[in-house]
């Protein structure tokens, strides 16, 4: 049996940003989730307000910094409120809450899982800030979740989501120039989350 799972609490506004983005592109469209289109709405303008809110707060403000949290909450709200939905429609089938862009966890397959990514190659990019990403394809992925850590790979803290994509390549952009970055991949699937990959690291223009 297979059931929704959110894991918003721990992602940054960014990160945040990123994962609504992904679920909201699932849900365009989806003709089984055609009545939670208000709600799909409601998300999209809660995660512009806080697209707008991260900008602000850039320069490191109070004030701007404790409305980008606000705009966080709410988000984070949204999308919990929009999990609840899909998954009373879906129930435990977890094709269809997969195909609205959220995780799945399988009780019935918990002891499988999914093998790690392999092959991860982090690349450097002729464009400044940028990093080019590629790996092998994982059985039974459906998505793979890429973080970044710019201080130490040693350093657990300071590892933080970048994307996530149903691609086995991808583009990693506002990095720090003139520096080394690292990374590593997890796939997720019907039968679970893998193990993180391999880290992989190169110097960003």
């Amino acid at each position: 049996m297979s059931t929704l799972i959110k894991l918003f609490s721990r992602l940054s506004a960014q990160a945040l940003v990123l994962r609504s983005l992904f679920i909201e592109g699932r849900l365009q469209g989806n003709a089984v989730f055609a009545t939670l289109a208000a709600m799909l709405l409601e998300v999209a303008a809660k995660r512009e307000a806080l697209e707008q809110a991260i900008v602000l707060a850039a320069d490191g403000g109070r004030t701007a910094v404790a409305l980008r949290e606000k705009r966080r909450r709410e988000l984070k709200e949204a999308l919990d409120r929009l999990a609840g939905a899909v998954a009373s429609i879906a129930g435990t089938d977890e094709e269809l809450i997969l195909s609205a862009g959220f995780y799945v966890r399988n009780s019935s397959r918990s002891g499988e899982g999914l093998a790690m990514p392999l092959k991860l190659r982090a690349r450097i990019s002729d464009h400044t800030g940028e990093a080019r990403l590629d790996w092998a394809t994982t059985r039974g992925a459906s998505i793979y979740v890429i973080e970044h850590n710019g201080v130490s790979p040693d350093d657990a803290g300071a590892w933080k989501q970048v994307a996530e994509t149903t691609r086995i390549k991808h583009v990693v952009s506002g990095l720090a120039s003139t520096q080394v970055h690292w990374f590593r991949v997890r796939a997720i699937g019907t039968p679970g989350r893998s193990p993180w990959s391999d880290v992989a690291h190169t110097l960003v223009r």
